[in-house]
Order: C-alpha cells, then structure tokens, then sequence
C-alpha cells in the first residue's frame, strides 16, 4: 500500500516527469519490436530510426495543440503551450493521444512517398507501436491522477482499488481507473496483432494492422471516454450534441474499416488515372517473397555508377582521338558509348591495326592515370551507404571493365577498402560484359546465394542478368534510356536507396 505518488522526481536538478518516462519507455518498446518485425518485412532499421526522428516529434506536438484545445482555459500564453511557466520549463503535462493518432496517419504516407517505402510496410509497423506507446502512456495517467471515471460505489471494488494506495482516491471517492482499462483493452489488440502476423497470417493482408488499429481503439476510446464523461470532468469541445473526443472516435472506427475494405477491393485500380490503394498482398505471401528475395551479396559496377568519372573519362578520350584521329568528329552519344565497354573494344571501332589499338590504349592510359585523382570523385552517400551494407553484414564486390590495378587504387583513394570484399577488374576475366562471366566469377568466389548487381549501363544490366542477379540500375547514368529498355529490376536516383531495397 501507498499513499500519494509525486507526478515528478528529482534527477540531476532536474524534475523529471513519470509521464515522460512512461512515454519514453513505451518509445523503446515500440521500436524494438518494430526493428524485429521490420527485419520480416524488408524495412531497412535506417528508415525506421529516421522515420521515428520525424513522425513521433510531429506526433507529440499533434498531441500537444489536441490536448490544448481541448484545454484552452488552461493556457494563458504561447510559453505555457511549449511547457514554459514563470519562466521555467514544467514540460509537457498533457498530451491528447487522438491528436498524436491524426498527425501519423497524415505524416507517415508522406514519408512513405518521400523515402520511396511500401507504405503498407511502415503502416504494419507504426499500428503495434502505437498500442505500445498507448498502453506505456496511460501509466503516465496514473502518476497523473488522470482519465479516471465515475465514483465506484461497491465496497469490494474500493477494496480492489486500494492496490493503488490514494492514486485512484479523487475528490473524496474512489474512481474507475479508466486509464487501466484502456490499457488493457489496447494490450488485448496488441496480444492480437502480434500473434496474427506470427500465426495466422494467410488471413491478414499487408496494411491490415493501422485498420484494425483505427477501428479496434475508437471502440474502445468511446468506452472510455463515456466513463471519464461522467467522473465530472467538463467537455470542453462539443459538436452539437456530442463530444468531440466521441465523435473523432466513431470518425476513427469508419476510416478503419472502410480502409479495410476498400483496399482490398480497389487495390491496384486506377481511379481517375490514379492508384489509390496500392495493389493488396497476403502478409504470408509478402514475408516470402522478401525472404526469397533477401540479398546476401551486392556487386557494383565503378565507373558511372560508384565513381563520378565520365567527364575525366570523356576528356581522356578526346585527348587520345586529338593525336590518333585529328580530324574526326565524335558525338556526344558516340562518347557516352564508350561507357562500359573496354578500352580494346571502343578503339577498335576506329582501326583495324592491332598495333595501333594498343598505342591508343597505352596512350589514353597514360593521360588518364596522370590526372585520374584529382580528376575523379565518388557520386553521392556511395561511401555511406557502402559503410552501411558492410556493417549489416552484406558481401560486397565491385566487378569493373576497368584494369584491377586501377580499381584497387580507386578504392584506397576514396577509404573503401575495408568495406570492398571482392575486386574483380580487366585481366580477370575474358569476355566482359555484357557477357556475364565476370558477374559469375564473382558471385561463384563469394559463394553469393542471391546477389544484386548494380551498374549504370545496359551492358551491366544484360549481365546482371545472365548471371541469373538482380539488375539496379542508377537513374544518374548517361545511358539511361538504353538503361532503362532493358527493364531492371530496381532503380534508384541515389545510392542510399539501396538500403532500402536491401532491407537489413
């Protein structure tokens, strides 16, 4: 048994608040289990981090500016809204969670869209999570003295809330906890969906858990709310005849279920030449195909596709053609050709004369090599998302038409070489791409199940391919038309996508 529990400890000078540990508790649940499902479902644990950094801030101030309507009176100036009072910061002593619940569900599709992410992935993820951070939050009530009901009148029911020693004792009565009956009723759907997506998924579709989420709590939030009405507490917002909190409820329950139903039956339709509702998958079906799908080895290609290197190399040809063929006019397309393919084959293409050939080469080597660091660069996030891979665990090789010698001083250049398990360059192999024995060799020597090649050319697509890898084509090529005729499998604008379509 105890008394009177303070709504805030001392810790370090400060005062901290049992609703902000609550919460914050509930935070680092909702993550955890959201970094274990997202794991499943191909959700990089860089978007759910950086997803989190947007949308819970933006989910507390929704809470907030709910709470303060609902309060206005309460409120003398803008400092007293951000926790300010006398000068002194006192925190956040209120939040509406309703608020929190309407900012996710308008912030979540945007960053869905933004980031380039299944949204019906994020929205499996973030409905768990908001039972969590729900059911931590109302503890945070209890420390309150907060969402309480009526006066209880049973004498053994006063005896069971005795347990919660003055905490339920308010205004000379013992009161229904309504804060733990929410709870509770959030944990049994909490208890559900986890349960249904481990157990049960044949009978769940990807997206199903924010509709059963909206439906599941306006219940129980009008239940809850028709208690915390009759304990006294005045409703401040009406419209019309009923609370704005009731009807927001009921507002939740009919966004639930329709979302239920209509993207089950226009899923993948195009309304007005728009696909609202994203084409409907089994949660089953989706955890295989990621699972079949799931990368263990990413090979690249360099030139055009790590390293920024097509005006260096352009000017390097134009160097060579200057002395071996002055008066001949080269076309940008015709230079943007010369991607890809080796030094021997591009020269041949302008003389018979074996000899010759090879002086080209010689030449253009020499030049290239001379201006090559400071004329080079890596295009952007390359060495981020590659330190990324790396630390998740991925093989990683880079696989060039470019000498060997020249790709592992490219890589010690730019700090790669530690990340870089594999190099597979020009006198490795015989035939380069697009024939795909150089793609073979390297998938065969890192002993890769399912690789991914990226590259920026169609010659890297077409091998990729016959190598029986997954094609990613970069949209910054110089060749993307060509690119993009060859139907890749993934492409992205920047390489820091790949963690999104590596998942972890």
């Amino acid at each position: 048994m105890f008394n009177y529990i303070n709504p805030t400890f001392p810790l370090f000078g400060l005062n901290i608040s049992w609703y902000a540990v609550c919460i914050l508790i509930g935070v680092i649940i909702a993550v955890i289990l959201g970094l274990k499902e997202g794991r499943r479902l191909g959700v990089s644990s860089d978007s759910i981090y950086i997803g989190l950094a947007i949308i819970l801030p933006s989910a507390i101030i929704g809470a907030r500016l709910w709470y303060v309507i609902f309060n206005a009176s309460d409120f003398n100036s803008f400092a007293e809204i951000i926790g300010f009072r006398n000068g002194e910061f006192i925190g956040l002593a209120g939040l509406a969670i309703q608020g929190g619940v309407l900012v996710t569900c308008i912030i979540a599709p945007i960053y869905c869209k933004v980031r380039k992410i299944p949204m019906y992935r994020i929205l499996d993820l973030i409905a768990p999570g908001l039972f969590v951070g729900q059911i931590c939050g109302r503890w945070g009530n209890f420390f309150n003295r907060e969402l309480y009901g009526p006066s209880v009148e049973a004498e053994w029911f006063q005896n069971v809330l005795k347990i919660f020693g003055d905490q339920m004792y308010i205004n000379g009565a013992y009161r229904h906890p309504v804060f733990l009956y929410e709870g509770l009723l959030n944990l049994v759907c909490l208890v559900f969906m986890l349960v249904i997506r481990r157990k049960n998924k044949k009978y769940l579709n990807s997206g199903d858990m924010i509709g059963i989420y909206l439906t599941w709590y306006g219940c129980v939030r009008i239940f809850t709310e028709s208690l915390r009405l009759k304990s006294g507490v005045a409703e401040p917002l009406m419209a019309g005849p009923i609370p704005v909190s009731i009807l927001l409820s009921i507002i939740f329950i009919i966004v639930g279920i329709s979302f239920l139903v209509l993207k089950r039956v226009l899923g993948g339709k195009k309304i007005k030449g728009k696909v609202i509702f994203p084409t409907e998958i089994k949660y089953a079906d989706l955890l295989a195909e990621i699972e079949n799908n799931r990368f263990d080895t990413i090979l690249f290609d360099l030139d055009g596709t790590l390293l920024n290197s097509q005006e260096w190399i352009t000017r390097s040809f134009e160097h060579t053609f200057q002395k071996f063929r002055p008066d001949l006019e080269i076309t940008e397309e015709e230079y943007v050709s010369f991607f890809g393919p080796t030094l021997y084959q591009t020269f041949s293409k302008y003389s018979d004369n074996e000899e010759e050939i090879n002086e080209m080469i010689a030449y253009y080597r020499e030049y290239n090599v001379a201006g090559y660091d400071e004329n080079v660069k890596l295009f952007p996030t390359v060495k981020e998302t590659i330190k990324i891979l790396h630390r998740k665990g991925y093989k990683l090789g880079i696989v060039s038409s470019k000498k060997k010698d020249l790709v592992e001083h490219t890589i010690e250049l730019f700090g790669l070489t530690d990340y870089i398990d594999l190099i597979i360059g020009q006198g490795d192999f015989e035939k380069p791409k697009p024939d795909p024995e150089s793609i073979l060799m390297a998938i065969n020597k890192l002993e890769s199940k399912n690789t991914l090649y990226v590259g920026d050319t169609l010659s890297d697509m077409k091998a990729a391919k016959a190598a029986n890898a997954k094609a990613c084509g970069v949209l910054y090529s110089a060749s993307i038309e060509d690119l993009l005729d060859e139907k890749p499998d993934y492409v992205i604008k920047n390489m820091s996508q790949l963690t999104e379509i590596c998942g972890e």
